[in-house]
């Protein structure tokens, strides 16, 4: 199911948009729809980075817990 969406653009960005989305062809819906799920998408991955961090940050990495895994993927000399 969709919804009907009114949206207020500046006319200059309007413009640009008219004339690039005419240069591809792509209907000013689908633009919109594009560019909100980009933009979602990179909401979601900025979440994702900062539970990260945060994860990292209340739990640290002690030194050498990599160590056995980084010595064993070396190639013998």
């Amino acid at each position: 199911m969709s919804k009907m969406l009114a949206v207020r653009l500046d006319e200059d960005l309007l413009a640009e948009i008219d004339r690039e989305r005419k240069r591809v062809p792509l209907s000013r819906a689908k633009v919109i729809k594009d560019a909100l799920n980009l933009w979602m998408e990179r909401r979601r991955t900025e979440e994702a980075v900062r539970r990260h961090r945060d994860g990292y940050a209340k739990y640290p990495v002690e030194p050498d817990e990599f160590g056995p895994l980084l010595r064993a993927q070396r190639w013998p000399k």
